[in-house]
């Protein structure tokens, strides 16, 4: 590989993974919303101390989305939630779920959530 093409693949994968931002912090507050809720149905969402600090992204707030696929990064939360333990936070700021005045885009979605 040249270094020409090594450069546009780095730039590339730089690209495809612009839209995820890291956050860190103990969660401490947890709210789940069930499919009857009119402002953000079927997400988790929580709030970690310091709060999130990723572009385009609310502040104070994040969730993820309540589904069959998903269920195991809710469990991880409560129980990180429950414990005290802090969490990095991976946000997609291309996914949306409610939108918010402090943040031109809105809160975003989880798309990981692991130790610290």
């Amino acid at each position: 590989m040249n270094r020409l093409s090594r450069t546009f693949f780095a730039g590339l994968l730089l690209f495809a993974f612009s839209s995820f931002a890291r956050a860190d912090g103990r969660i401490i507050q947890i709210d789940f919303s069930g499919p009857d809720d009119p402002n953000h149905p079927e997400v988790v969402q929580i709030t970690i101390e310091g709060g999130f600090s990723v572009t385009g992204c609310d502040s104070t707030y994040a969730a993820i989305r309540s589904d069959s696929r998903r269920q195991h990064l809710i469990s991880f939360a409560l129980e990180a939630y429950a414990s005290g333990r802090p969490v990095k936070v991976v946000l997609n700021s291309a996914d949306k779920y409610y939108p918010a005045p402090n943040a031109a885009n809105g809160r975003c979605t989880i798309s990981r959530i692991s130790n610290q």
